[in-house]
């Protein structure tokens, strides 16, 4: 019956929902029982000034609800006290939307205000009033945020942490007329409001606050209920002055409907206060309490008989201060505030259900439709949308600081805070040598990335029953070897997916990459008995690649269809990928591909540039995907806030174990330095740390001139994606630690450059190149290098040959033709120097025996995928 009475009145609500223009309160107050004691339950028409059946009756769309904490001594207990009545607060608000669903929503953001009226909807917002309920501690400016809080009012009736107040409290030992401005840390919560893009509210600060706040603000500012000093002089009220200087700013002043802000009338005051007396002292109190005390009948009755000998301040007087507020800001920059339940009540708007006097009043006052749309709602909601579009401009900056700082060719960026994408900036072109422009539906390769979703699609398969995370491989995989037969024995499907092999890093990736080359998934699967490991199995993590394309052919026999299919149908299709790829594609029957670039002596060059079809790869399950940002931000947003089909797709519990530290990572001196960090381990396909304090989720990819980072911070509903087709691994890894820090570290303002220079400083810090100068490098002679000369082979790389060549020795491999290049002499020892860019690491080359030939990076610290280590050549004849 309830649900049919709610539906009804919905129903009702839609009808009328163009009687009046979208009318918004930013100033509601709540008690501290709000919905948790029955006679404030906001659904119901009781004694509060604002519930849902007189916003109904007067035509009052949506309000901001505020969490007001009175202020209080700043010491440990007092910030405790302040923290725990805003979250009751909090809670109260919550249980308000919950159980009445049907009737209000909560409103994150200008649109969804909009859209609740469309649909007849009330919308809730929630304000903060005085900022001594974060407790001094910044990061729960974030938790309100995450809450819903889209302004922040920085102080109350006494100075605090902040900044100073317009009322300072004699009881707190403020010095009258102290007149204080910001803070160092009320700076701190201004800048991180402004990185949030949440609203500072001014109201209730000194005007030297407001000046510092104005100063300091990169995004327009609020007073969310003070009227004109002018008109009133009091030191709630902003000077004409203040009020040009908000509206310069691009704010807005919601003049407020509080009876001593609108009249001066010092001897209703004092009636009222000694009525409080003997209210206080009539119910055996100790001091005056408005939740209990505003309540009794004897302050009802008591009420009724000051207001016959000293009325309220009117509408009229209200009026007065709107038309000199629009007179000195400009009809853009003034709204209404209510502070209903706090104070606020005026002859002709004593609660919510008169909200139509209002309007009625300003029609009166010659205000047009168009102009009371404004005050009502239109400069707020501009103010909010302001806001949030400030905050996507900061990242705006750092997007293009990375792009000057290392001449990234082209670039995607998406950003979600709270679920919702806020920003997305696509800048740059797919390739130099044509000049088409990178967009939201360009297809980058996403490398690394890509096990995520391998591992995502084993889950689908675990949730099936077709196979399970601790089943041995040799049960789907027959032909598995690893170098140790117990290993081969005991690894498990899980095993493939986290890193604890003992291989050395990066083993067995000259299969791989460089690309094209003639390496199959069975000659992955035959190569790895010929890895020797470099760690007993399971007992450290080392990052591999095998091993996934490994996962992949699990998923192939468990699912019974090749792993590009199975990816295709299990994770792309039900999750809307429309444009992810795997396997083989037609580039231009796609269309919109982003190439890979490097730096050359001319700029940014194409390397390794796509055929017009996309051959499927050997890596696809390690790193072969390709996404454009709109997918990739599909696919975060199904992490971050699934909904209903997503959940659907793959539950908790499914989830639960990829999100799991299955093995410990070492946690390296950046990643302390940079982000704090404690704890750091590899789930299944994604890396698991602390980070500033809050849980990360998250994975890079690089892989032939493509870069990319998808990073996660599950406890804000918030994450971002970066790819780019160049620029290098420092510009993918500066950039993100700039914007990570903008949800990690509140108030601080890191930039792309200040990284940069970071990694600069680690390059050039003593010891930190191992490389050996090899700048005296000669061309080897076939007489020099006679030793070296003949046809070599590995068990597993295959044949190389190391023969003369016009005048000097070449270097060749069969399976790899990008491998080619010429011996070099340095010194007594030779290295080949590669023909092509696509090698970025050059070995030496050394016999450890007459007929046996080892590796090795002549740098290093050289990538690790450069696995020459694990090559193991025998000569096997002589140069044809």
């Amino acid at each position: 019956m309830k649900r049919t009475l709610g539906l009804a009145l919905l129903f009702c609500a839609a009808a009328q929902a163009q009687d009046h223009p979208l009318t918004l309160d930013t100033h509601v107050d709540i008690p501290l029982s709000y919905m948790h004691d029955p006679k404030f339950d906001a659904g119901k028409d009781g004694p509060l000034k604002v519930d849902l059946p007189k916003m109904r009756r007067g035509g009052l769309d949506a309000a901001f609800f505020v969490i007001y904490v009175e202020q209080g001594p700043l010491t440990k207990a007092g910030y405790a006290k302040a923290v725990a009545q805003a979250a009751r607060k909090y809670d109260g608000i919550d249980l308000m939307l919950a159980r009445y669903p049907d009737q209000i929503r909560l409103a994150r953001t200008p649109d969804d205000v909009r859209a609740n009226k469309a649909a007849g909807r009330l919308s809730a917002m929630i304000g903060i009033e005085n900022s001594y309920s974060l407790g001094h501690d910044l990061k729960r400016l974030d938790a309100a945020y995450a809450r819903g809080a889209r302004y922040v009012g920085l102080v109350h009736v006494g100075n605090n942490d902040l900044c100073g107040s317009s009322l300072p409290s004699k009881e707190l030992g403020d010095k009258p007329d102290s007149n204080l401005g910001l803070s160092d840390f009320g700076r701190q919560v201004v800048r991180r409001a402004n990185a949030l893009g949440m609203m500072v509210d001014v109201s209730h600060s000194s005007d030297a606050c407001v000046r510092d706040v104005l100063a300091l603000s990169t995004a327009p500012i609020i007073a969310s209920h003070s009227s004109a000093r002018a008109i009133t002089d009091h030191p709630r009220n902003l000077p004409d002055d203040l009020l040009k200087a908000i509206a310069a700013n691009g704010g807005v002043i919601q003049a407020v409907a509080y009876k001593e802000f609108l009249k001066k009338d010092p001897a209703r005051e004092a009636a009222e206060k000694a009525l409080q007396k003997r209210v206080v002292e009539g119910a055996g109190d100790k001091a005056y309490d408005s939740e209990k005390h505003d309540y009794l009948p004897s302050y009802i009755e008591g009420m009724k008989a000051i207001q016959r000998e000293h009325p309220l301040a009117t509408l009229d007087d209200f009026l007065d201060h709107i038309q000199h507020m629009v007179k000195v800001a400009g009809i853009d920059h003034v709204g209404i505030a209510s502070d209903f339940d706090g104070g606020g009540e005026i002859t002709g708007w004593m609660d919510a259900s008169e909200t139509r006097n209002v309007t009625a009043g300003l029609k009166r006052r010659g205000f047009s439709d168009a102009d009371i749309a404004k005050i009502w709602s239109g400069n707020l909601l501009r103010v909010w949308a302001a806001d949030e579009a400030a905050s996507s401009a900061s990242l705006d900056t750092l997007v293009d600081e990375a792009i000057a700082r290392y001449d990234i060719p082209g670039i995607a960026v998406g950003v979600i805070r709270e679920g919702r994408v806020v920003y997305t900036r696509t800048a740059g072109v797919l390739a130099e040598t044509d000049g088409r422009k990178v967009d939201s539906r360009t297809l980058f390769k996403i490398a690394s990335n890509s096990k995520a979703m391998t591992t995502a699609l084993l889950a689908r398969l675990v949730a099936a029953g077709k196979l399970r995370w601790d089943d041995p491989v040799v049960k789907y995989l027959p032909d598995f070897r690893m170098n140790d037969p117990w290993v081969t024995r005991e690894i498990q499907v899980r095993d493939l997916l986290i890193h604890n092999s003992g291989l050395r890093e990066g083993a067995g990736d000259l299969m791989l990459w460089p690309e094209p080359n003639r390496f199959t998934r069975k000659d992955i699967l035959a190569g790895l008995a010929y890895l020797k490991p470099e760690h007993s199995f399971r007992s450290r993590y080392a990052y591999d690649n095998l091993l996934y394309v490994v996962a992949g052919e699990v998923a192939a026999a468990a699912g019974g269809a090749p792993y590009e299919t199975l990816l295709r149908r299990e994770v792309f299709e039900p999750l809307g990928l429309s444009r992810c790829q795997v396997g083989s594609w037609s580039r231009d029957g796609i269309g919109n591909v982003a190439q890979p670039h490097r730096h050359g002596e001319h700029g940014n060059e194409v390397t390794n540039a796509d055929p017009s079809t996309i051959p499927a790869i050997t890596s696809a399950a390690a790193g072969g995907v390709r996404c454009d940002l709109d997918d990739m931000l599909r696919w975060a947003g199904n992490w971050l806030t699934p909904d209903a089909s997503q959940r659907a797709w793959l539950d908790a519990k499914q989830r639960e174990p990829l999100w799991s530290i299955q093995n410990p990572m070492p946690v390296g001196q950046r990643r302390k330095a940079w982000n704090d960090t404690h704890l750091y381990g590899y789930g299944y396909g994604w890396r698991l740390a602390d980070v500033d304090g809050q849980w990360s989720v998250s994975h890079t990819g690089t892989l032939s001139g493509m870069y990319s980072t998808l990073s996660l911070l599950p406890g804000q509903r918030s994450g971002f994606v970066i790819m780019m087709n160049g620029g290098g691994e420092d510009a993918r890894d500066t950039l993100a630690e700039a914007i990570l820090k903008r949800f990690t570290a509140p108030g601080e303002r890191h930039t792309v450059g200040e990284y940069a220079d970071r990694v600069a400083a680690e390059a050039s810090a003593p010891g930190a190149s191992r490389a050996p100068d090899t700048s005296s490098r000669a061309a080897a002679s076939a007489a020099g290098a006679k030793a070296l000369l003949g046809v070599w082979r590995d068990p597993w790389f295959g044949e190389v040959s190391i023969c003369p060549v016009q005048g000097g020795v070449g270097f060749a491999a069969a399976r790899s033709p990008v491998m080619t290049g010429t011996l070099q002499r340095v010194g007594t020892r030779y290295l080949v120097e590669w023909n092509g860019t696509r090698m970025d690491a050059e070995p030496w080359l050394d016999l450890a025996a007459p007929d046996r030939l080892r590796l090795t990076k002549v740098d290093p610290d050289a990538d690790f995928s450069n696995d020459y280590e694990d090559l193991d050549f025998t000569r096997v004849r002589a140069c044809p």
